[in-house]
This record gives structure tokens, C-alpha cells and sequence, in this order.
């Protein structure tokens, strides 16, 4: 009787078969394309967060800048007051004053982009201070005339150099908000996109099937993360166009008020100080009060504002009347008195309407600023987690082609 013959041990299979590596090889290819896709979303989404926060940085420059011209002529205002009342409460008032100004152009010279602008005008502040410093020294019309000086050199050398470098702060802020990198993203995406359609076609040769849904499912989270970077950048447009459109006119409107109605203050004081000099101050006066009101009752929620401001215009008709009839100690107990009708407690109020009338128009421009700083955060979130979702998604896909092949 024959032995029976053994069956032959099957033979351990040596090499991957090729059909599976090459859905390896298809496999990896969509990992790489989805992580370098979502890479480049996310640094394009990490310039723009970038670039909004720079417009952040120009949006309170800006503000700053505006403030510093209304606190250039608060320092004129505590001056002009020397001439009528030379205290020491009065010197003290400038000092603090000049204090707050110096400290205000320091924060604003810390800006690269206004370096150049502003520190030159610290130089310009030493030199009004200086003037400043002399009119302190005299008294009466004496110091008067030199406060007229001191008034011209404010205008010319600090005043006018902080409108241009406002107005410059405010147009950066508007290209920086809109500084987009969706062209060359979307030319990212063109090749993504190619290259998982290229990788769902030679699956489709190599496994059999028309689609492969992870795959398919992968590709349109890499376009999903367009569409997020889409939306953030139409956000960010958006409210660069509020801005320019919108918030930038009325709050150049409020600060361009503010200056005028100062520099109307300022100009009353001084007009006082100089008494039959001051005519010129007077007209000066008029003008600015005239021209603040009408752009004042055109702005939003200004109602107690420009009621401020007509007692203040009728507090200063008594001034006039006694400037008129040259009633000189009259009329500076009338213009630095604390009085209720008083022009210097009906200023006083108006100021604290137009602060408030300012805080109200700026605060829709910097809500608009940090909506797009907290968007751009969020849409880099999102199209990380779009991003390794598509890669899962595509290994999923082509895992399930390779088990077919075991």
C-alpha cells in the first residue's frame, strides 16, 4: 500500500501585488495634495489674520491721532486762560496737559509705518512748549501776544502734520483689511482639485469603480475650505468698504467738530486776553461755531450735542456783549467763570456731548475690525478640520479598494 501524498504547502506571497501598490501610491498622493491644499489655505488665512490685526493697529492709531489734535488745542485753551487768571493752578493745568500730548505722540511714534511722521513733531511740541513757556512768564496783554504766536505755530507745526498722518493711518486701515490671497489660493486649488480628480480617475482604472467615495468626498472638503476662505475675505471687504463708505466720514466728521469747536474755544479766550486785538479771533470764533453746527446736526444721535452747543453759543453772546462795550474784566469773569450759563460751563458740556457722540460713531468701525479678527481665527479652525477630515476621508476611500486585493 502507497503512501499518500502530502498536499503542497501554499507558498507565503513574497511581493505586494501591483494593482495594490499602486493604489497605495494613489492613496498617498491624495494625503499629500489634501495636506498641502489645507496648508495653503491656512497660510494665506494666517496673512489675512495678520493683516487684520495691522488694521487694528492703524484703526487706534487713527483714533489716537485725532485725540492728539484735540489735546494739542486743550493745551492752547489751559494757556489763553493765563492771560485772564495767571494761577498757579492754571500753569499746572498746561503742564498736565503738555504731559498728556508728549505721552500721546510717544504711543503714536512706537508705530512703524508713522515713525517717520511723528517724531519729528516732538521737536515742534518742544518748541510751541518753549513759547508757551514765555507767555507763562508774562502777564496780561503781554502774554496774550505771545499766546497768538504760540497759537499759529500749533497750527502750522503740530496741528496740520497730525491731520495728514490721521487721514494716512485711516487709508493703510482700508488695505489692510482687503489684503487677500484668494487669487493664488484658488490657483492652489485649480491644481488640487486636478490632481484628486486625476487620482479618481487612475482608481477608477485600477479598481473598477466609477467613484470612489472617499475620494469624492475628500475633494469637496478641499473645496470647502475655498469657500470658508471666500466668505472671510467678502467679510473682510466688507467691512473695509463699512469703513471707507460708512464709519471713516462721520467719524472724520465728529473729530473735524471737536477741532473746530476747541480751537473756537481757544480762539475765545484768547480774544478776551488781547481785548481790542482780538478781533480777528472773534471772526475766527464765529466761523469755526457756524460751520461746526451745521456738520454736527447731519451726524447720528447729536440731538444733545447741538443743544450743547447753542448754549454755548448763547453763553458767548455775553461775552461779546461785554467785549463790545469793553467790559474786559466782565467778560473774562464771563468766559472763565464756572457759573451754569456760563461759556466756560456750557464748553464743558458740550465736550462731554461730543465725547459722547464720538464713542458712539466709533464703536461700529472697531466692532467691524475685531468681527473679521475673530472670523479669520475661526476660518483657520475650520479648514483644519476640513483639511484632516479629507485625508481621513481619502484613506477610508482607497482602504477600502486595497482590501479587495487581499
Amino acid at each position: 500500500m502507497s503512501a499518500s501524498t502530502a498536499p503542497p504547502t501554499p507558498r507565503r506571497r513574497t511581493a505586494t501585488p501591483r494593482s495594490v501598490r499602486r493604489l497605495r501610491r494613489l492613496q498617498s498622493a491624495a494625503v499629500a495634495l489634501l495636506l498641502a491644499f489645507g496648508a495653503l489655505v491656512v497660510t494665506a488665512l494666517a496673512i489675512s489674520f495678520n493683516a487684520s490685526t495691522r488694521a487694528a493697529e492703524s484703526l487706534t492709531q487713527y483714533e489716537r491721532l485725532g485725540e492728539a489734535r484735540v489735546q494739542a488745542l486743550e493745551v492752547q485753551q489751559a494757556a489763553n486762560t493765563w492771560a485772564l487768571t495767571p494761577t498757579d493752578a492754571v500753569r499746572t493745568t498746561v503742564t498736565d496737559q503738555l504731559t498728556t500730548l508728549a505721552t500721546t505722540l510717544a504711543d503714536a511714534s512706537a508705530v512703524d509705518a508713522d515713525r517717520d511722521r511723528i517724531v519729528p513733531l516732538t521737536g515742534a511740541l518742544v518748541h510751541y512748549s518753549m513759547t508757551l513757556q514765555d507767555a507763562l512768564n508774562a502777564k496780561g496783554e503781554a502774554s496774550a501776544a505771545l499766546l497768538a504766536q504760540a497759537d499759529s505755530q500749533l497750527s502750522k507745526q503740530l496741528l496740520a502734520p497730525l491731520e495728514s498722518a490721521t487721514a494716512a493711518a485711516a487709508d493703510r486701515m482700508a488695505g489692510e483689511l482687503t489684503a487677500s490671497w484668494l487669487g493664488w489660493v484658488i490657483g492652489g486649488a485649480v491644481v488640487a482639485a486636478g490632481g484628486l480628480v486625476a487620482v479618481l480617475i487612475a482608481l477608477a482604472r485600477t479598481s473598477h469603480r466609477y467613484v470612489n467615495p472617499g475620494v469624492a468626498l475628500a475633494l469637496l472638503c478641499a473645496l470647502g475650505s475655498v469657500v470658508v476662505l471666500t466668505l472671510t475675505t467678502n467679510a473682510a471687504s466688507s467691512a473695509a468698504s463699512g469703513f471707507a463708505d460708512g464709519s471713516r466720514v462721520e467719524v472724520d466728521a465728529v473729530a473735524t467738530v471737536r477741532q473746530q469747536l476747541h480751537q473756537a474755544r481757544a480762539d475765545e479766550l484768547l480774544a478776551v486776553g488781547l481785548r481790542a486785538a482780538g478781533g480777528s479771533y472773534q471772526q475766527r470764533w464765529t466761523t469755526a461755531t457756524t460751520t461746526a453746527r451745521a456738520a454736527l446736526t447731519k451726524l447720528p444721535k447729536s440731538t444733545t450735542a447741538v443743544a450743547a452747543l447753542d448754549a454755548y453759543i448763547t453763553a458767548h453772546g455775553q461775552v461779546t456783549a461785554a467785549t463790545g462795550k469793553a467790559q474786559w474784566d466782565t467778560a473774562s469773569g464771563l468766559v472763565t467763570g464756572t457759573g451754569a450759563a456760563t461759556a466756560g460751563k456750557t464748553f464743558t458740556s458740550l465736550d462731554g456731548s461730543l465725547n459722547t457722540v464720538n464713542a458712539n460713531l466709533r464703536g461700529p468701525a472697531i466692532s467691524a475690525v475685531r468681527s473679521v479678527e475673530n472670523a479669520v481665527v475661526g476660518a483657520i479652525a475650520g479648514v483644519i478640520v476640513l483639511t484632516l477630515t479629507g485625508v481621513w476621508l481619502a484613506v477610508w476611500g482607497v482602504a477600502r479598494r486595497i482590501e479587495e486585493y487581499r
